[in-house]
């Protein structure tokens, strides 16, 4: 038979003590859980690390777009094969900027384009991008692929 009266709650176990100032720690499982921490952060530090000294374009020779020249500053101009685009381009290069044109020619006439390349036929002056950034991963895929 169960008992029918109240008996009193069991005593709590005494807190488990923490020094942060000597790093000693009573409880083991937390010890190597701080462990496999500082190895999990050192690993992430050593992969970014290998990450940031790759090249942007390792599996081919980089475009000249993806080399930076000091005084030589490289301008986005999404839109560019439009009318507003072109000539926003096109004063871009006048005042001797490196420009790289990304558009999808939906409303935009790729002969404003053929245009300034004709204007501008220096390598690495002018760059076309036919993308859609309105779709994150085609778009990202044809940047990449340009390696800019």
């Amino acid at each position: 038979m169960l008992p029918t009266g109240r008996s009193r709650p069991q005593p709590r176990p005494a807190p488990r003590s923490w020094s942060f100032s000597d790093m000693d720690f009573s409880d083991p499982k937390r010890n190597s859980r701080y462990l496999s921490k500082i190895i999990m952060v050192a690993l992430l530090t050593a992969m970014c690390v290998v990450m940031l000294t790759q090249p942007p374009c390792h599996r081919k020779a980089p475009s000249v777009f993806s080399i930076h020249e000091l005084g030589v500053t490289h301008v986005l101009v999404t839109g560019g094969a439009g009318y507003i685009g072109s000539h926003a381009a096109l004063r871009l290069l006048k005042d001797s900027f490196r420009v790289t044109i990304v558009d999808n020619l939906s409303r935009g006439n790729i002969g404003a384009v053929k245009v300034l390349q004709n204007l501008f036929p220096d390598p690495g002056r002018l760059q076309f991008i036919h993308a859609d950034l309105g779709d994150p991963k085609a778009g990202q895929q044809n940047i990449r692929r340009e390696c800019i």
